[in-house]
């Protein structure tokens, strides 16, 4: 409960500075690095009663060094619904509380910590991190591609991505829990290395750096990084389908009939939405290719009406129902299937 009240109100803390930011209206975080603050003493006096020329002291100078500090904070406080066999993301808020400009690198990576108390269940397959470039608010995979913040300046907020790419296959309820780190670098004007926190005494005409960031989520203090978790929490259709045969008759045997020519064989097949799925299935194709050595019934259940689907007779011809047989094909097609739901076809064939 603590770390959900901590990371709501630096999220609300994130998303003031993002607006103060863009309004041009957010105090400085201090003066800038690499300004010289120059300061001279002056003395005046008199020497009987008269007035001496001002005597100043050698200026003295100091250069500013450079604070580096920077916040990370996932925006949406729950998780984020996702699609097996697509992609998800999560959106952060970056702030530079450095006072200077930098770039900063994005890194994602998986965790075992759900970080809203669930149970982390998978991995998704690659977990990478954007910079929110385009639409504000809106990932988009074509236009959201730079994995660097370039330039930040001091006091100013950008959006960016953490994007997971979902396995086919995934369940409904699976929770994905992962992680976005963001390390600040020098700016591309300067070359956008690797920051290095100068070592020993001060040196009072050079622009020395002092990392100043706070520990997130799987990172430690004034390591010039701060991560942030989320995760991702699967909406599925969870669809089976199954099949069996019961045999119906032979031509010979009254009773215990057997699969000898002539015999006529049912087949059932069963398509079910678990209950466990969160979405419905939509616009289902079931099919079922006619094997060699047996021949579809087209009669089954009224003239021309060879295919039962949930007890309603289907017509074997394209377009007037939700079932055909085609090209050896016995298909079926539905706009949806609810979760907890089963839809059944049955259709007879006889063997050659």
């Amino acid at each position: 409960m603590l770390r959900h009240d901590l990371k709501r109100m630096a999220s609300t803390l994130a998303a003031a500075a993002l607006l103060w930011s863009a309004a041009g209206t957010a105090s400085a975080i201090g003066t800038d690095a690499g300004t010289v603050i120059s300061n001279t003493a002056t003395v005046v006096f008199t020497v009987n009663a008269v007035v001496q020329p001002a005597v100043a002291s050698t200026a003295v100078d100091f250069m500013v060094d450079r604070r580096v500090d920077l916040t990370l904070t996932a925006v949406p406080l729950t998780y984020v619904t996702v699609t097996p066999n697509t992609s998800g993301a999560i959106l952060f808020n970056l702030l530079n509380s450095s006072n200077a400009s930098l770039n900063f690198a994005l890194t994602g990576a998986n965790n075992a910590v759900d970080p809203f108390g669930g149970v982390e269940s998978f991995d998704p397959t690659t977990v990478t991190g954007f910079v929110d470039t385009g639409i504000i608010g809106t990932y988009e995979p074509l236009v959201d591609t730079a994995t660097t913040v370039d330039t930040l300046i001091e006091d100013a907020t950008v959006g960016v991505w953490l994007v997971g790419v979902i396995a086919a296959g995934e369940t409904s309820g699976e929770i994905a829990a992962v992680t976005l780190t963001a390390t600040a670098r020098e700016t591309t004007a300067n070359g956008g290395g690797v920051l290095v926190q100068e070592a020993g005494a001060d040196v009072t005409a050079t622009m020395q750096t002092v990392f100043a960031d706070g520990a997130g989520d799987t990172d430690v203090v004034r390591d010039r990084a701060f991560s942030d978790s989320g995760a991702f929490l699967v909406a599925s259709a969870d669809v089976t389908i199954a099949k069996t045969e019961t045999l119906i008759s032979d031509p010979i045997n009254a009773v215990n009939p057997r699969h000898i020519p002539g015999a006529v064989v049912e087949y059932v097949v069963t398509v079910t939405n678990a209950v466990t799925s969160s979405l419905p299935a939509t616009s289902l194709t079931i099919s079922d290719v006619i094997p060699a050595g047996v021949t579809f019934a087209p009669d089954t259940y009224a003239v021309g009406s060879g295919i039962d689907l949930d007890g309603v007779p289907q017509t074997n011809v394209t377009g007037d129902d939700d079932a055909e047989f085609t090209a050896g094909t016995v298909t079926v097609t539905l706009p949806t299937l609810a979760p907890n739901t089963s839809t059944v076809i049955t259709f007879r064939v006889t063997v050659n």
